[in-house]
């Protein structure tokens, strides 16, 4: 079937269900994989949908979800939107009033948790609001209100019997239109009122047909691995993408276990945020510290190759080393990736280096919520280092005022909901959406990103800073695992700096169980490294725009600390309110 035969994200998914070739999907619990049929997930779908017509689902009440992702999360979404309902995610670290907002600005009637205990307290003393808590973990303690999705489903399919539900099952899907509400996802801005994106079926289908040729999976051959939340718009346009390609799909429990699952299952396609590539090159780095003599020297020099050698130099060094170490490690993580799709924010480049020398197809793209989310990307026949790809085939992008990234196309969405000023605001009398990015394109018409137009901040000696360049210069050196600028309304520009855990060990020659990052933030060599790292950074830059002072944390960077959103971005809000006394130290006499 050719994409413009779809009309819906659920015909899209039955097509998937009814192919011939569809291998199925697959999620791990405790350990053991449980296997989707595309005849289950099809009357998963139906069963669904005639539970959630009867309890209400429907325009003006949609479903709110915060869950891990699952197969259970993808039905339940697009249970909703038979019922001609927005879903509306949510992320499990919300605070109590985004939650609070989010909820009455798109209407959710009805939540769906794996688990209510694990939300937080601010949140679990609203769930009277609801009128149905759905609760996919059948062990959790259900509240009032609660119903578990098995019970949800055993109505359903009651209810399947009933004469005419197949035709109203189809008729429902039938009179989805593309122009229909597909979803309202909020911005995770650190700052600020959260801006509800509106995006539509024809927004993500058209990004779906957009992809199609660009990568090229087969479902007798490839399969994919998801980690990432759905509840962030890139996964979750992913996993349409693969419904598209009747790719056997498996659902991992959690991000740390992306080693462990890939090495079971042997994935050809992944996507990933840098966070989790950059936590993959410590894991594989720090192998040398379990090996002693010849093999740990081998190890050693083996790393640093990969880590310093530009791809595709010196091949005849990279032949030997692959012979003894990087096939090992591919071989460790399935040995079959073909694609890996890095997204949401810049990789630091010496990780891109290091996987890339291994051996690993890391393409890495740019794009933003509102524009379904892919704007450009690396792909096999076209990438280029250092740049986010080339734009895509069905968009128009160009270069505004103030180096901004200008975008127009089917896969941009609607709206942001109830923010008539905003989105006045938020569009080009030529109708091109502004997306507060700046970039340039260069001759071969690659896409490179230089900052972020809302992220300038202004000394109070009257001086222009854009922080998100020079923070990707500071994150280049393995012994930084992150960095903050922060010069706003400051009379210099100083820096919050993180310490990379695995180098600081390597720095000073100790192990896991023996490591003190206290003691290593004080450390006279570790200081120096970091010191010589700043220098060479400040080189690069207008002496206004250089760091005179700097901090090393040692806290560990996590959602659930609130440091990191959930697609693994420092939440520069959050760090400034956490570190404020550090902050302020560095701007005393």
């Amino acid at each position: 079937m050719q994409m413009n035969e779809f009309h819906s994200i659920p015909s899209l998914f039955l097509d998937m269900c009814r192919a011939n070739d569809f291998p199925g999907w697959y999620r791990r619990v405790n350990g053991s994989w449980e296997a989707y049929s595309g005849k289950r997930l099809e009357e998963m779908l139906f069963y669904a949908s005639l539970a959630f017509s009867k309890h209400g689902v429907g325009e003006g009440k949609s479903l709110g979800i915060i869950a891990c992702t699952s197969p259970n999360w993808i039905v339940a979404d697009l249970a909703c939107e038979v019922c001609h309902a927005p879903t509306v995610p949510l992320f499990p670290n919300i605070s109590e009033e985004h939650f609070l907002f989010q909820c009455e600005d798109s209407e959710i009637g009805f939540l769906a948790v794996d688990n209510v205990e694990n939300l937080d307290a601010g949140i679990r003393k609203h769930l009277a609001r609801f009128r149905y808590v759905i609760c996919f973990d059948e062990n959790a303690k259900l509240p009032i209100n609660g119903i578990y999705w098995k019970s949800l489903l055993t109505e359903g399919e009651i209810l399947s019997r009933e004469y005419g539900t197949k035709e109203w099952f189809k008729y429902r899907i039938d009179t989805i239109k593309r122009s229909h509400l597909f979803s309202v996802i909020y911005t995770s801005g650190s700052t600020g009122r959260p801006k509800g994106v509106e995006l539509s079926h024809r927004n993500m289908l058209s990004m779906v047909a957009a992809l199609d040729g660009m990568i090229d999976p087969k479902p007798e051959t490839d399969s994919a691995m998801t980690l990432l939340p759905v509840a962030h718009v890139f996964e979750r346009m992913v996993i349409c993408f693969y419904m598209r390609k009747h790719l056997k799909l498996y659902f991992a429990d959690s991000p740390k276990n992306a080693g462990v699952i890939a090495h079971e299952v042997r994935p050809t396609i992944g996507t990933f945020v840098p966070r989790i590539l950059e936590r993959l090159a410590e894991a594989i780095a720090s192998r040398e510290y379990k090996l002693s003599g010849a093999k740990r020297l081998l190890m050693h020099r083996a790393v640093l190759f990969a880590k310093k050698t530009v791809p595709g130099c010196s091949p005849i060094r990279h032949a030997f080393y692959d012979k003894l170490i990087y096939a090992k490690i591919r071989e460790a993580l399935g040995g079959r990736y073909k694609w890996i799709i890095s997204g949401s924010s810049a990789l630091n480049k010496t990780v891109y280096r290091f996987l890339v020398n291994i051996g690993f197809p890391i393409y890495e793209g740019y794009g933003l919520t509102e524009c379904s989310p892919v704007i450009s990307s690396n792909v096999p026949s076209a990438n280029k280092i250092g740049s986010v790809g080339k734009p895509l085939k069905s968009l128009e992008v160009k270069i505004g005022e103030q180096h901004e990234i200008l975008v127009k196309g089917m896969s941009v969405f609607q709206g942001y909901r109830n923010m008539p000023e905003m989105n006045r605001a938020a569009w080009t009398e030529d109708g091109f959406f502004r997306t507060g990015d700046q970039g340039y394109l260069d001759k071969e018409g690659f896409l490179f990103l230089t900052g972020r137009i809302k992220e300038i901040f202004k000394t109070s000696t009257g001086k222009y800073v854009s922080p998100v360049p020079i923070e990707l210069e500071l994150v280049r050196h393995p012994l930084i695992e992150a960095a903050m600028i922060v010069a706003n309304n400051r009379k210099f520009v100083s820096a919050l700096i993180f310490l990379g855990y695995d180098e600081a060990m390597r720095v000073l020659g100790k192990n896991r169980k023996d490591f003190d990052p206290e003691a290593a933030i004080q450390n006279p060599e570790i200081l120096n490294v970091v010191q010589s790292h700043v220098d060479t950074v400040n080189r690069k830059l207008n002496r206004w725009e250089q760091i005179k002072k700097w901090t090393l944390v040692s806290d560990p960077l996590s959602v659930e600390s609130g440091l990191l959103t959930p697609t693994f971005k420092l939440r520069r809000g959050p760090v400034e309110t956490r570190f404020h006394h550090r902050i302020e130290k560095m701007y005393i006499e």
